[in-house]
Order: C-alpha cells, then sequence, then structure tokens
C-alpha cells in the first residue's frame, strides 16, 4: 500500500531528472577547428570536446602507433600542412604539431593499454588571426 502513493512522487522525480541542461553540442567546434584535417582510416570514436576556441576528438585503430604516425606524416605533407614538431617519449607516445596557415593541429598517439592498437587525439584550435572565429560557430 505504501508504494501506490510514491509512484507519482518517482514519475516526477524521474521527468525532472529526464529534463537535466545538456552540455552544448560539440560538433559544430569540430568541424570548425579540426577543418582540412583527416583521421586515419577505420579508425573508431571515442569522444569528442570542445570549448569556446578549440575541440578535440579522441579516436582508436587496432594499427600501431608507428604505422598511423607515418600515415600521418605523409597525410600531412600532401595536403599542405608544415610540420613544427614531432616528438616521440620513452613510453612510445608520439605527439605532432602541424600548421596550414595561422591553424595548429596538435596529434597525440599513445599505445593502447593492455591490447593492441592505438588511441589518438586530434586538437585544433582557433586562432587570432584565423578567419573562423568563434562567433561564426553555429
Amino acid at each position: 500500500m505504501l508504494a501506490r502513493p510514491l509512484l507519482p512522487a518517482l514519475l516526477v522525480l524521474a521527468a525532472t531528472a529526464c529534463e537535466r541542461n545538456r552540455a552544448p553540442d560539440p560538433r559544430p567546434m569540430v568541424q570548425k577547428t579540426l577543418q582540412d584535417a583527416f583521421v586515419y582510416p577505420a579508425s573508431t570514436r571515442l569522444s569528442m570536446v570542445a570549448g569556446e576556441d578549440a575541440a578535440q576528438i579522441t579516436l582508436t585503430s587496432v594499427d600501431s602507433v608507428a604505422k598511423i604516425a607515418r600515415w600521418f606524416r605523409q597525410m600531412l605533407v600532401v595536403n599542405g600542412w608544415t610540420l613544427r614538431s614531432d616528438v616521440t617519449a620513452a613510453d612510445g607516445e608520439i605527439s605532432i604539431l602541424a600548421t596550414r596557415g595561422d591553424r595548429p593541429l596538435w596529434i597525440t598517439l599513445r599505445p593502447n593499454v593492455g591490447g593492441p592498437g592505438t588511441t589518438y587525439s586530434l586538437i585544433g584550435a582557433v586562432t587570432a588571426g584565423d578567419t573562423l572565429r568563434r562567433d561564426s560557430v553555429k
């Protein structure tokens, strides 16, 4: 008998919980900041986040860090990006910085822990001299 009076209260509580404020959709900023960038073939997206003038997409692949880094190095140059930095850490992580005009692109590749493959992130930003102003993101 006690359960019946609680049912309406629980329904109201559940409805209120479903109407939480959602975080802004990161896709428009990801599209703007990573315009002209590309991802390694057959990658799987893990996450996507964005702020007011930067965005990051994190992906994974079954291929090795070395193979993916080699592919990015070649594709960046072929597509008009300038390699600014390419560092390999002792733990096998590779960090690449490339620019195209005023636009920076950071690529960080890490070997997966406990299994084969690679997890990597692409980070792009809108810079002061960039034609992609923050207010142009819809």
